[in-house]
């Protein structure tokens, strides 16, 4: 990882150098070729910070996290000198408004209308969605599961997944802040939320009133999403399966989320929905 990193105006940049490479536009290398919008730059489009363990600080002080460390990485393999964020809301973001950034990192699953208006990477998680509560709380079986009041996060696919596996006898409760969701079920107006088994992770590594209760047995993957047409999308795509293959994501994850991917899902006990 980089050592050294700067701060310019609001954006924070991390100086990194690649060898045996050369910086500019259009970096072509055994990843393919990479034309970034802004010279030299890797701009990365991501829901509204922090996020838990995976965006920490904020848009103008980045400190960490899981995504924000991938992001760092994946420019230096891609050769370019520094990394700006921006920030939009999730339900933005996966109907295409980029606002102008190579590519967002946001714990994105593809599906056939974000297809539409994005482009994908091949995966860099495969994830099981998990269910979040209150510490001390259980949910045995999927009976006690339809009898809670659950929150989802607007314009994700878990309102699908709540909806059709769960089937749960209340509406669920819909947020457009990931925040507010945990804080929803921290305050008992909900009893449970449903993220992804990493991000679930992550956010009980950062507050111990909360728990990983079950897990689904499906899994979703995650990628990293491009403007619509992106000729970009090779290049990111190989310098990630590189960043899996050399156990750079698993390190980043143990960082983190507290745990490596793997050892994650062996360890989240399994909710039988029979869907």
């Amino acid at each position: 990882m980089p050592s050294g990193r700067a701060i310019t105006g609001i954006l924070v940049l991390a100086a990194l150098v690649f060898p045996g490479c050369s910086g500019g536009d259009g970096i072509s290398s055994s990843t393919g070729t990479f034309e970034p919008v802004r010279a030299d730059t890797l701009t990365v489009m991501t829901q509204p910070m922090p996020t838990a363990g995976f965006w920490e600080g904020t848009r103008e002080n980045p400190t960490g996290g899981f995504e924000y460390e991938m992001a760092v990485d994946l420019a230096e393999r891609l050769d370019l000198g520094d990394v700006e964020v921006r920030t939009a809301p999730f339900s933005a973001i996966v109907a295409g408004r980029l606002g102008g950034a190579d590519l967002a990192m946001s714990l994105i699953t593809p599906t056939a209308d974000r297809d539409q208006v994005l482009d994908f990477t091949t995966p860099y998680i495969d994830a099981a969605p998990a269910l979040l509560v209150r510490e001390g709380t259980e949910i045995p079986d999927v009976h006690t599961a339809q009898e809670m009041q659950f929150a989802v996060g607007s314009d994700t696919t878990f309102e699908t997944i709540v909806k059709e596996d769960i089937r749960p006898d209340a509406e669920p409760l819909r947020f457009e802040n990931r925040n507010r969701e945990i804080r929803a079920v921290l305050d008992g107006r909900a009893d449970v939320a449903m993220f992804d088994l990493p991000a679930a992770e992550a956010i009980v590594n950062d507050d111990d009133r909360l728990a990983i209760t079950a897990k689904l047995s499906s899994t979703e993957p995650i990628a990293a999403a491009l403007p619509d047409g992106s000729t970009n999308v090779d290049a990111v795509g190989s310098a990630l399966r590189a960043m899996e293959a050399d156990g750079t994501i698993d390190s980043l994850s143990e960082k983190w989320l507290g745990t490596s991917i793997t050892d994650s899902e062996n360890s989240v006990p399994l909710l039988r929905t029979g869907s």
